[in-house]
């Protein structure tokens, strides 16, 4: 055998607590015996309600029944048979970038809510070189790279539905199979289970996908589960409570002999009998409420209300504040009983997804808010034109193609032709745009001078963009996330789309910038790969060589030896970095090293902002909710 055996690598998975609810341990027994066939599921239920806990709880039956012991056990003889069938059709190079994103025996997870259109396809399937205009190499898929293991699709009613029939073939268990854009061959995927999840109504699932993605189970919210409820408190203290930064206070505060790290005190006595304490005294309280956004909401509450204790001194002034804080985060995430309305936000319809060049995104709509004679198009119009002149500044477009665009989004107000017309005439007689040919068919492209202001190579990666001088009214949560990341270094800010949540996290650097140095990097299509990337660069322009052969291997511990050369502290104030658009790492791997760089990067402060926290993140993040704003951004 000449070449190396991806290992075989069976997850290690938190499943949270095992309930108590009669109802829900019949469902996680019914779960467990489908895991035990191989059998694939689809759960339904509310937002925050555990479908996830329930897909790994179904991944740990799996990995003790028999079919999962004989894939283990004939898994080079196998994946030979595998690598054989490939290496007829592809070159050393290909096989090898095969080899590499094999990962067997795992569980892995994606959000579906979170792929772009139109990537979905090249991201679940792979590509072949040159099978798009960026398809500079052949691409496996996510779907070709899991092998012998789980992957669990959350939120699988936001697939549009022309995806959902692209998936047929793949979630059939009687056929199985799939094939890269322009594939040389039609792998088989019967080594893989597929789990589904999602909070929409059966409605939004083609009845064809439906029928083929497997048997549906459903999951109640946490107000019809008391016990579940009673049971999952003294969980979400402990976490919260580990998640504390001033580990040598919590520690002292216990005073347990023998404890030397916070892991050690989370497994003493003392510790759980003081989490089962204040459980029973806030129990009550708890179940008085009814809880929307099920256990997501309730984990909230319970981390804000302990992150939000300034200094650890005692157990008993401890205990004290967290529940008069729980007070307050109560009624803020949770509603009284029989109310007649609630009043949330809700994801903008028209949700707009930035182009490979987020940077550059924004840069162009900073521009296009200064054309003066724009004075027909609302914020909202101005910002989808933005980034579709950013997705095609490298190729042009036609006058049909922003028309095209437009029509995709209900909230643009019209788009006859005399109106993308005027908008095209405007953007040319201010520089933006120039029309080298004069016929029907002619291409325009963004003028030299205005790409030369707006291209992402031309301008620091991490500086923190402009907003709008007239913003405000966000003084209150400057002052409370300023408060949290005295206790708390690892913050998820969350919102849906349109509440402004970039520029009020822009806000908060610019309030902040006499005390802690900031660095703002949105993220786009291309993931993390491209942060670090970026990074390498930014090292090399500083004429410093990085060691690429362990980057290669492992970027995370690669680039912490540079940090101090990228993110400088202040004062002795530790660097604070911000990834925006964190919402759109749809894979596991990149989610997984996103968790990995919140661990090991300690010298740097990491807020993610996003439209929603996937559940990877919950062990090392702490999770804010940003209310409304008048000011959209």
């Amino acid at each position: 055998m000449d070449f190396p055996i991806p290992k075989f690598t069976t997850s290690v998975v938190d499943t949270g607590f095992y309930p108590d609810d009669g109802d829900t341990k019949k469902l996680y027994k019914e779960v467990g015996a489908f895991a035990k066939q191989g059998q694939p599921v689809v759960i339904f239920g509310p937002s925050g309600a555990g479908k996830e806990f329930l897909a790994r709880h179904y991944y740990n039956t799996l990995v003790e029944a028999e079919f999962y012991t004989q894939w283990k056990e004939k898994w080079k003889e196998n994946f030979s048979v595998i690598h054989k069938t490939y290496s007829e059709v592809y070159s050393t190079d290909e096989l090898k970038d095969f080899r590499d994103s094999i990962k067997a025996g795992v569980f892995s997870s994606i959000n579906c809510a979170t792929i772009y259109p139109h990537l979905a396809e090249s991201i679940l399937f792979g590509h072949e070189k040159g099978s798009f205009t960026d398809a500079h190499k052949t691409q496996p898929g996510l779907l070709e790279s899991i092998k012998c293991g789980v992957l669990f699709m959350d939120e699988i009613g936001e697939i549009p539905k022309h995806i959902q029939a692209k998936l047929l073939r793949a979630v059939d268990t009687e056929i199985s199979e799939g094939k890269r854009i322009l594939g040389k061959l039609t792998y088989s995927l019967k080594d893989l289970i597929i789990i589904s999840a999602t909070n929409q109504p059966r409605e939004r699932l083609r009845d064809d996908y439906y029928y083929r993605m497997g048997i549906e189970v459903n999951i109640k919210g946490i107000d019809e589960r008391p016990k579940d409820v009673r049971k999952s408190l003294p969980y979400f203290i402990g976490r919260a409570i580990g998640k504390r930064k001033d580990y040598a206070a919590i520690i002292s505060m216990f005073r347990v002999s023998g404890v030397r790290n916070i892991s050690q005190l989370l497994e003493t006595q003392k510790f759980k009998n003081f989490t089962r304490e204040q459980s029973n005294l806030i129990s009550e309280n708890i179940l008085n409420r009814n809880w929307p956004g099920n256990f997501r909401a309730l984990r909230i509450a319970i981390e804000s209300s302990v992150f939000r204790i300034e200094s650890a001194n005692n157990l008993y002034s401890f205990s004290k504040k967290f529940r008069e804080n729980l007070q307050h985060y109560i009624k803020q995430y949770s509603v009284e009983p029989f109310s007649t309305s609630i009043l949330t936000g809700k994801p903008h319809p028209d949700t707009l997804f930035p182009s490979r060049y987020p940077d550059q995104d924004r840069r162009i709509f900073e521009k296009i808010l200064e054309v003066r004679k724009l004075t027909g198009l609302s914020e909202y119009e101005k910002q989808a034109l933005s980034i579709f002149l950013s997705s095609i500044h490298k190729t042009g477009f036609m006058r049909r193609d922003l028309q095209n665009y437009f029509e995709k989004y209900t909230n643009v107000s019209h788009t006859s032709e005399a109106r993308i017309r005027g908008i095209i005439n405007v953007l040319a007689e201010s520089g933006v745009l120039t029309q080298p040919q004069r016929s029907k068919n002619a291409r325009y492209t963004l003028t030299d001078k205005f790409l030369e202001i707006v291209n992402p190579e031309s301008r620091d990666v991490f500086k923190v963009p402009e907003i709008h001088s007239d913003w405000s009214g966000r003084d209150t949560e400057i002052q409370n996330l300023c408060k949290d990341l005295k206790n708390i270094e690892r913050i998820y800010i969350n919102a849906p789309p349109r509440y402004g949540k970039s520029a009020f996290i822009v806000m908060f650097c610019r309030a902040m910038k006499k005390k802690n140095n900031f660095y703002y990097y949105p993220l786009g299509a291309e993931g993390i790969k491209k942060l670090f990337g970026d990074m390498i660069s930014l090292l090399k322009s500083k004429k410093i060589n990085p060691d690429m052969e362990k980057i290669s291997k492992d970027a995370v511990a690669g680039l912490k030896k540079y940090l101090g050369e990228i993110f400088k502290p202040k004062q002795g104030a530790k660097p604070v970095l911000v990834i925006d658009n964190a919402h759109l790492l749809s894979e596991s791997d990149d989610m997984a090293t996103i968790s990995e760089l919140a661990d090991k990067w300690s010298g740097v402060i990491i807020i993610l902002v996003g439209d929603k926290m996937d559940n990877t993140f919950q062990k090392s993040f702490y999770e804010i909710r940003l209310d409304p704003w008048g000011k959209q951004a």
